[in-house]
């Protein structure tokens, strides 16, 4: 038996379709588990709707938003499976990701499992090029990392662990997925990564949206005792990465950079200054 989660928060335009691409790679015997965490738009009637349709949809809603963390322990905490799939509730799965996932647990060894998410976004917005470099680049670091025998950095987006290797997640404001994969490895299991396993997610299309997520996740880093990366290692690859981008669009992807990199002295200065969840954990609106 698989048990599939999703934390939710105000996602109620994409929410079913969520949902309904999990439930297509589920066997019957399977069950979802949605978390709906302090929602004031129509999410919940939302999945109240697919609730009367599939039995195998469970509910579970938090009175106020806590936080992924704590909607991650409420799934771990109901789930009748061993093994536990974890995506989010506005992203959609392509065709057999959870297999591909599922595979690598033949390995008694192997605690946990990251797919590989695929940004989408429109050629003409501002952020086309950097979000395809950035997303090609943290598949191409998980890739090396995996083979080297060193990943532990799962993507947030579509993973999936063994509820005894990591049977519960500590509160963070961010980056709540480095965390697991740090808890997964200090519990003496291994972690994968499988690049056929995609997870197709919309991409922040505005500025505001686009600093707002990146320094989320800056915010996580910093937060995270040793984090797996630093604004310097990503500067040494970027003049590498401009060359690959055409002439004609090099004006974005550098306006681009210099947002980003906005992005993480925000990151820093929301984690130094101890900000509340609600401050650091904006939600990007153009992805919903």
């Amino acid at each position: 038996m698989i048990t599939l989660g999703i934390p939710t928060f105000n996602e109620e335009r994409v929410i079913a379709n969520a949902i309904k691409s999990a439930l297509s790679q589920l066997s019957k015997k399977d069950e979802l588990i949605v978390v709906a965490s302090g929602c004031t738009d129509n999410t919940v009637p939302e999945i109240r709707k697919l609730m009367k349709k599939d039995r195998r949809i469970e509910l579970i809603i938090e009175s106020e938003r806590k936080g992924k963390a704590s909607a991650l322990n409420l799934i771990i905490k109901n789930a009748k499976g061993d093994i536990i799939v974890q995506t989010d509730g506005d992203a959609i799965l392509e065709k057999n990701a959870i297999q591909y996932l599922l595979g690598h647990f033949e390995n008694k060894k192997v605690g946990a499992v990251s797919g590989n998410p695929i940004p989408l976004i429109p050629k003409s917005n501002l952020f086309y090029d950097w979000t395809i470099m950035s997303y090609k680049k943290s598949g191409e670091i998980r890739e090396r990392q995996y083979h080297e025998g060193n990943f532990w950095h799962l993507s947030g987006y579509l993973l999936a662990f063994r509820k005894k290797a990591l049977q519960a997640v500590p509160f963070a404001k961010g980056a709540v997925d480095a965390w697991m994969g740090r808890i997964v490895r200090e519990n003496g299991y291994t972690l994968a990564y499988e690049p056929r396993a995609k997870v197709y997610v919309k991409a922040p299309l505005t500025i505001r949206d686009f600093v707002n997520q990146k320094a989320r996740v800056r915010a996580g880093y910093y937060l995270l005792p040793k984090g797996p990366r630093t604004m310097r290692e990503e500067i040494f690859y970027l003049p590498k990465e401009l060359f690959k981008v055409p002439v004609e669009r090099w004006t974005q992807f550098i306006l681009s950079g210099f947002i980003y990199a906005y992005s993480w002295f925000k990151g820093y200065y929301l984690a130094k200054t101890n900000a509340s969840l609600s401050k650091i954990w904006k939600i990007p609106y153009s992805t919903k």
